[in-house]
């Protein structure tokens, strides 16, 4: 499933700019948050499994053009 702004919104999901290990910045958004870990979802349906500490490196978005 190829994620977009607004599927993120309607599943409840929170939209967010990630700047990750590979550099750049990647559409993303945080699928599910624990005390340890949050669980992303980027922009063409990859998952990943990351720290809260790297929340640091990610900014909300604000609209559909970002």
């Amino acid at each position: 499933m190829k994620l977009t702004y607004r599927k993120a919104l309607n599943r409840g999901w929170e939209p967010v700019w990630y700047y990750g290990n590979r550099g750049g910045w990647r559409a993303a958004a945080i699928t599910k948050r624990g005390r340890k870990w949050m669980y992303i979802m980027y922009a063409d349906g990859s998952t990943s499994k990351v720290k809260l500490t790297e929340e640091r490196y990610m900014r909300h978005f604000k609209s559909k053009r970002g």
